[in-house]
């Protein structure tokens, strides 16, 4: 049985929100193995696909691991969804790390390339050396964002966002050089630059006028001021600034709120949109098809 499109009342835009199910946090150790178990079939996260699309979801902003990748492959090839991609997987990253050290790292990326990539890919650091000798955090960011993407090939990808947590590294540090070289990027590739952040002051703050540069900034958004820093007060001051350039999360604050009156008070703003959770998107589902079926 399938949910009466718009059940969520969207706010504009609405995008599902996939990362790793391993990266998340659960309410005990038994939900988080059989979440995880669950996730790691791609069948299980294109269901979800659908259902957020039956909701309304019209893109994906998708941290990419082996499962997602398989399951946004078959997505797209019935619906005309794009993927807003967010580089590096950090869950798989610093995994890496800590197992194969630094080089290790990047040389498990780089092998996973086709050969066309592994060219671009080692063209493009021959001409960084310098900066990669001084291990400059701009370039490396840069140079594990690229190969991550290269291997996205196949999927339809129309904005591209550096993790956030490479984000907030790189605002508090001030280093607005690794946003130029992510505009950069996504301006070669033909598609949209963005951000996600918890401090969208202090990205306004860093890049100034650069801000532009980018489509989208997705930060939290709730009547609650769940996770808005410094405070609900001075982050809905900066997105009624330019209400199209904002995209809301945490919109449940954390689970407080409903989804319809969450969404409610994004569309109240006149945000852009608001990204939704998986948890969300099922219970929304549930609830619409119980309504439907009681009808």
């Amino acid at each position: 049985m399938t949910a009466d499109r718009g059940q969520l009342g969207q706010p504009g835009q609405l995008v599902l929100e996939l990362r790793p199910a391993e990266s998340r946090h659960y309410g005990s150790w038994s939900e988080r193995i059989a979440t995880v178990a669950r996730f790691s079939r791609p069948d299980e996260i294109h269901a979800l696909c659908e259902e957020a699309h039956a909701l309304g979801a019209r893109a994906v902003l998708a941290v990419v691991d082996a499962p997602i990748r398989e399951a946004l492959l078959a997505f797209q090839r019935w619906r005309d969804v794009p993927v807003w991609a967010v580089v590096p997987n950090m869950f798989a990253f610093i995994r890496d790390l800590t197992d194969l050290g630094m080089v290790g790292a990047a040389r498990s990326r780089f092998t996973r390339l086709g050969p066309a990539a592994m060219v671009r890919t080692g063209l493009g650091a021959v001409t960084r050396l310098g900066a990669i000798r001084r291990r400059d955090f701009a370039t490396g960011t840069t140079l594990v964002a690229e190969m991550e993407l290269a291997g996205l090939r196949g999927l339809r990808v129309t904005r591209l966002f550096l993790h956030p947590q490479v984000t907030e590294v790189a605002l508090a540090g001030g280093v607005s050089a690794v946003f130029t070289a992510l505009a950069d990027r996504a301006e070669r590739l033909g598609i949209e630059a963005g951000i996600v952040t918890h401090n969208p002051l202090r990205a306004a703050a860093v890049l100034g006028p650069e801000l532009g540069r980018f489509a989208a900034v997705v930060a939290p958004c709730n009547a609650k001021g769940y996770k808005m820093f410094p405070d609900r007060e001075a982050c809905e001051g900066l997105y009624r600034r330019d209400p199209g350039r904002f995209i809301a999360a945490e919109v449940t604050a954390g689970g407080a709120i409903e989804p319809t009156a969450a969404l409610a008070h994004v569309r109240g703003l006149g945000l852009a949109g608001a990204v939704v959770e998986p948890r969300v998107v099922e219970q929304a589902f549930r609830a619409a098809s119980d309504g439907s079926a009681r009808r």
